[in-house]
């Protein structure tokens, strides 16, 4: 596509014409920049809800009821700080919820730990039916 500046060439010289197909090829670039970019700028936004408030001696008893399970860099293994072999994660787990079905079990590795160490730990709690499993992760 072009565009003729002037209708005569009654001077001698060619018409002067403009090439708009690079500058349509420029336009469709940074219209597509920015519809990229505002995609990926927006934040996703929940639905504005009241949220229960709870006292922090509820929120101190749901913190109670769950249990840590942590994996050191070493590959050693802790019950609620207490040390534990693996073999005896799953019986000693499966114990604990049979006492209180709802109560939740965190995992929690060391950053160095080995993922073969959180994958053995993951098995030990499939075999007794541990359904409430939660990973415990560090915010910066």
């Amino acid at each position: 596509m072009t565009v003729k500046l002037s209708d005569s060439d009654e001077e001698g010289g060619s018409a002067g014409e403009i090439n708009v197909v690079p500058l349509i090829d420029v336009l469709f670039s940074i219209l597509t920049f920015f519809v990229l970019a505002s995609i990926f700028l927006t934040t996703q936004q929940g639905l504005p809800l009241d949220l229960p408030k709870v006292a922090p001696s509820d929120q101190q008893q749901v913190l109670s009821q769950q249990l840590t399970l942590t994996i050191t860099d070493k590959g050693k293994y802790l019950l609620d700080k207490e040390p534990i072999e693996l073999a005896k994660v799953g019986p000693t787990v499966k114990a604990e919820l049979d006492k209180d079905p709802n109560r939740m079990v965190v995992v929690a590795g060391s950053k160095e730990a080995e993922y073969q160490y959180v994958v053995f730990v993951l098995d030990e709690l499939r075999k007794v039916n541990a359904t409430r499993i939660a990973m415990a992760t560090d915010t910066e």
